[in-house]
């Protein structure tokens, strides 16, 4: 006689568990891919934030270079003027935070030479800005007359230069006496004083920037590049030679003034 209670339980019937709804490809493929996404993009964030702590940290710490710096306390005067030199170069190529940290060391630096050399570079930078501004200046003078132009049959306004300014934009771009100015990049003149319109053009245009001048010289047409310079005091002088020395004291008199009122708006660094 068998066991009721085995014999109830191999004879029980098992209800049949619910299949699992399928998952489609694409849910598959999601579910998939969404945990190493979401590590992926924290990883890139993580990534990004700690580039730009790291870019916040070296604009914060940036210092003048340490040789040179080092020099600049040198007991031999030749050593600390060749010092002040690299620094200036040095502090031409990343110009904004270089007169942040200069502007600290003139104020805080133990050295008095140090304080006075860094000065000294904070001064050339600010005139670096100060000749960025006001108007265009090329640093000739003009003559109007008419001339007949290679390829042009009918003969056009031009400007002779009567004189070339020393150092000037002008000089140093190596126009030259006599030399026939037929045009101010795309800019021609028919008729008319061009030299009205020239000078007024030069003056719209700010210091610095490159301009193409048309030559004529020795019968020959010829382009001449032109780097603007600041328009000084002494443009608008009509006694340029009796005067220069007043002239020239009243320009360094504005540079100076020019740097006071930028050492006055800038914020000291604690």
């Amino acid at each position: 006689m068998g066991n009721p209670v085995s014999d109830l339980k191999h004879s029980a019937v098992r209800e049949p568990k619910p299949p699992l709804a399928a998952k489609s490809p694409v849910e598959t493929q999601s579910a998939m891919l969404m945990p190493t996404t979401v590590v992926a993009m924290k990883g890139l964030l993580t990534r990004l934030g700690a580039i730009m702590v790291i870019g916040s940290q070296m604009l914060q710490a940036l210092e003048l270079p340490a040789g040179p710096f080092a020099n600049l306390k040198s007991d031999e005067f030749r050593v600390r003027e060749s010092a002040q030199a690299e620094i200036l170069a040095w502090a031409r190529e990343r110009r904004e935070a270089a007169m942040d940290e200069l502007h600290h060391q003139s104020r805080t630096a133990g050295d008095p030479e140090v304080r006075e050399r860094c000065l000294a570079v904070l001064r050339e930078l600010v005139n670096d800005e100060y000749l960025q501004e006001g108007e265009g200046y090329i640093g000739i003078r003009m003559q109007d007359e008419n001339a007949n132009l290679p390829g042009d049959p009918k003969p056009r306004s031009v400007i002779r230069v009567v004189q070339v300014v020393p150092d000037s934009a002008a000089h140093q771009a190596g126009l030259q006496l006599n030399d026939l100015i037929a045009g101010l990049g795309d800019t021609v003149w028919r008729e008319g004083k061009a030299s009205l319109v020239f000078g007024e053009s030069i003056r719209q245009i700010k210091p610095g920037t490159r301009i193409t001048l048309r030559i004529l010289r020795d019968g020959a047409m010829m382009d001449l590049v032109v780097k603007l310079g600041r328009r000084p005091l002494a443009a608008d002088n009509p006694f340029l030679d009796q005067r220069q020395v007043d002239l020239e004291a009243a320009e360094r008199t504005a540079k100076e003034a020019y740097f006071r009122r930028w050492l006055e708006r800038r914020k000291p660094r604690n």
